[in-house]
């Protein structure tokens, strides 16, 4: 079964853009870091840490070694929060994920935490205990993209293609039961792509991330792609190639259960295990069917998975 933090966009983010994801968010450890030398991503090795019986679904999104300017290695955790909910023992858990990488590896540990959720007063930064005169503290660094709300200045001015992230993540909040303004913020976002002079490569990665955060019922998908193929021949900038195109919607065939669980969960809050397993477990053309629908309820969306359980699929 296919899970809500399996094959996430922030990850091919990750993979694509790592330091001008350290440089945008955490602009202070960016500077320390020896970019000339390079990066490893560490994906086998946090595939075996992942795979320990004993963490359960515990998994860390990226792990990345670095070296710094002073000549030390440092393995940087990065953990990218996108279900944007909150987790009553978050902190607890990113405390076990730093003892047991630092353990594992024998190396000194930097966690980075992405808050995507939008309940403003929820800002987990600490886990800490104390017990029989000992005390025990991990502080790691968050950043929390509502902050961005009031620095909207800022986005549009910033070259970095995570200002283009944190714009589409926050519209999404903004327009998520309004989808005729969904539809508006994301032709907005895609031609900035082109108007910030990034290369082919950049607008594709980007484009793939802002199809899949702005998730627009069938009708709405079509229009939005009939624009941005008029766009996009008045530009002469083809970059998003007929190939492309072919592969962005098969993976919205193939895994439109997850981005419309990720969608309902911004909509609605959070969704119990058993509407997640049914969400995840429909057919494209219920998934399809749902994604037009405007429900303003958890019970809402579970009497319409009652009632479409039995019901045959009709042509």
């Amino acid at each position: 079964m296919v899970t809500p933090d399996q094959d996430s966009p922030w990850k091919d983010l990750l993979d694509r853009f790592f330091e001008a994801f350290m440089a945008f968010f955490f602009p202070a450890a960016h500077a320390q870091i020896d970019w000339a030398r390079g990066y490893e991503f560490l994906d086998k090795e946090l595939q075996k840490l992942t795979a320990d019986a004993a963490l359960g679904r515990r998994a860390v999104d990226k792990l990345v070694k670095v070296w710094l300017k002073s000549g030390e290695d440092v393995v940087a955790l990065i953990h990218a929060e996108v279900q944007g909910q909150r987790e009553q023992a978050f902190a607890e858990r990113i405390y076990v994920y730093h003892h047991r990488l630092s353990d594992r590896f024998n190396q000194r540990v930097a966690t980075f935490v992405i808050l995507t959720d939008g309940q403003r007063r929820w800002r987990p930064r600490a886990f800490q205990y104390e017990l029989l005169g000992t005390t025990l503290r991990l502080q790691f660094s968050v950043v929390k993209l509502l902050d961005y709300q009031t620095r909207w200045a800022e986005l549009e001015q910033s070259a970095n293609p995570f200002a283009i992230v944190v714009m589409a993540h926050l519209r999404m909040l903004e327009a998520r039961r309004a989808p005729q303004q969904r539809l508006a913020d994301k032709l907005e976002l895609t031609k900035l792509l082109y108007d910030r002079g990034y290369d082919e490569l950049t607008i594709i990665g980007l484009f793939r991330f802002l199809d899949w955060l702005m998730f627009l019922p069938a009708d709405l998908q079509h229009e939005y792609r009939d624009e941005i193929d008029r766009f996009e021949e008045e530009r002469k900038m083809p970059y998003v190639t007929t190939i492309e195109r072919m592969g962005i919607a098969k993976g919205v065939q193939t895994g439109g259960g997850e981005i419309l669980l990720n969608l309902l969960q911004l909509r609605l809050g959070e969704l119990g295990t058993e509407t997640k397993t049914q969400l995840l477990a429909l057919p494209f053309e219920r998934i399809r069917e749902l994604s037009l629908l405007e429900l303003k309820s958890v019970d809402e969306l579970q009497a319409w998975l009652r009632a479409h359980q039995e019901q045959p699929l009709t042509n």
